[in-house]
């Protein structure tokens, strides 16, 4: 998920409380408070956390190309573009690259709480750098440039 679990559930927890000191305020205190304000808070809050819920991101890496789907777009990126690659600290790998040129169009897709990454210098003048549980092992399943 793109926000944590836990952070999703308090922000849920949080929407239905707020609803409830809403409802129990229009019974109790204000009976003047149109019923159809709550019931336009309500949909509006389940729709935040129904999104808070269903944000994922997945990086999927096939023999051609890496896919990476992030919310609601997916982005591919053909094996045979990539220049290199870097793991590590998101920050790190950001602010200490030498990857920093001029006109170089740089995409992050980052989910709450993970600090490694993955970063791709892709042809075209493109960086991606992207979070992941494991970015040595999405790395070793790129391909590597001969070195001689």
């Amino acid at each position: 998920m793109v926000l944590p679990k836990n952070l999703a559930f308090i922000t849920a927890g949080i929407f239905a409380a707020t609803l409830l000191f809403m409802i129990v305020y229009k019974f109790v205190f204000y009976p003047d408070m149109p019923a159809m304000a709550i019931v336009c808070i309500a949909i509006s809050f389940i729709l935040v956390c129904l999104v808070c819920f269903l944000l994922k991101f997945t990086i999927s890496v096939y023999d051609d190309r890496i896919e990476m789907k992030y919310a609601f777009s997916t982005t591919s990126i053909p094996l045979e573009q990539i220049i290199d690659t870097r793991t590590g600290e998101l920050n790190i790998i950001k602010n200490y690259s030498d990857w920093t040129l001029k006109g170089v169009k740089y995409k992050t897709y980052s989910v709450i709480g993970l600090d490694l990454g993955i970063g791709l210098k892709v042809t075209g003048k493109r960086v991606f750098f992207m979070s992941a549980e494991d970015p040595e092992r999405i790395a070793s399943l790129l391909p590597k440039e001969e070195k001689e």
